[in-house]
């Protein structure tokens, strides 16, 4: 492991915009100068609000500096052409997972989210841990969190246990950090932002030099991401929905710059048997194929010059389609209007 004060290791803490984590009791749980793994996590199907949780995950995992995260699974059999999703947790035929993957990758796999500066340990000696041990089990093991560290610190700052005989790891005592309190998390890096202020409505902001993204109830909002806006419409969800925008060559401080856009929101499959008002089961009625997404209304304006800038709706294979319109703003910069009408949940951009 490196040798320095910040006790990092390579590389998730995913978790969903509601107004408490879901997920940070995990991103309390690794021990100090250990690897760690987080396996099998997802938003289950049939759950409509299920493209956040690649990006939550990775984002968290870049921020906590953990080393391995996987979806649950790819396909439980050998139908590769099934066209719907038939269960809780493969991801290979659900469309809105499968797109947001690949920003995904970018912010865990190339690094775009920062490992948080600040890490916070919880002292635990071995007679604590035994004693937490015989109470826990396979999906509740012993977290920082039984030690006195709120769960909300995990979206600021790395969190880690310091086992007995491992405190010789922290090579220098850091300050304390001020209490974790309110309704907005931001990470000591200011790359993501938990926004909770308003009940029942989260949105998680990311802001990298490399990767943009608004994440949850953005309907009618504006968002400024260094540089790059993002205005997310109107849902069929109370304006929930996933915006990301990825630069795969190049960077958004200036030409040339080749940028990946997805757009994705509600999917459910033809005639899904939905169960109850609040569409969160539907028993074993999955319906049938197509699987049929939301059309996402939004705009995107970029630092460039409008001239400079071309936009294609891609098809499902990835492959340009048909052409957006580039407009300008009142500073002659480039936006791009997203829309249903297109018939896509991503798209290309690119600035020359």
């Amino acid at each position: 492991w490196p040798a320095d004060d910040s006790i990092r290791t390579l590389k998730i803490a995913g978790m969903q915009t509601c107004p408490r984590p879901m997920c940070t009791g995990a991103a309390q749980r690794r021990v100090l100068g250990k690897p760690f793994c987080v396996t099998e996590y997802g938003c289950p199907s049939p759950n409509t609000y299920g493209s956040e949780g690649h990006l939550l995950r990775a984002a968290y995992a870049s921020l906590q500096d953990w080393d391995y995260i996987s979806a649950s699974r790819y396909a439980h059999g050998t139908n590769w052409n099934e066209r719907c999703f038939r269960n809780f947790f493969a991801i290979g035929q659900h469309p809105t997972k499968m797109a947001t993957l690949v920003p995904a990758a970018a912010l865990f796999l190339r690094g775009d989210v920062s490992p948080a500066q600040q890490l916070v340990f919880a002292d635990m000696d071995r007679r604590q841990e035994v004693d937490l041990l015989r109470s826990s089990h396979a999906w509740q093991l012993v977290s920082a969190g039984e030690v006195g560290v709120p769960r909300e610190v995990a979206l600021v700052h790395r969190v880690a246990l310091c086992t007995e005989g491992r405190r010789s790891q922290v090579r220098s005592q850091r300050p304390a950090p001020a209490p974790i309190s309110g309704d907005r998390f931001v990470s000591d890096t200011g790359e993501l932002t938990w926004d909770v202020s308003q009940k029942e409505r989260g949105v998680v902001t990311v802001d990298t030099p490399l990767s943009k993204a608004v994440i949850g109830f953005g309907g009618g909002k504006r968002f400024e991401l260094g540089g790059v806006v993002v205005e997310p419409g109107p849902t069929r969800q109370a304006g929930w929905s996933v915006i990301t925008a990825t630069a795969m060559e190049g960077d958004f401080s200036k030409p040339p710059c080749r940028v990946l856009v997805t757009a994705t929101g509600e999917a459910e499959n033809t005639n899904m048997g939905w169960k109850n008002a609040e569409r969160s089961t539907v028993g074993r009625d999955w319906g049938e194929a197509p699987t049929r997404v939301e059309g996402i209304a939004a705009r995107v304006a970029l630092p460039f010059a409008a001239e400079a800038v071309q936009a294609w709706a891609l098809d499902e294979r990835g492959q340009r389609g048909m052409a957006v319109a580039v407009t300008r703003n009142a500073a002659g910069r480039a936006v791009v209007a997203l829309g249903p009408a297109y018939r896509t949940i991503w798209y290309e951009i690119t600035a020359k």
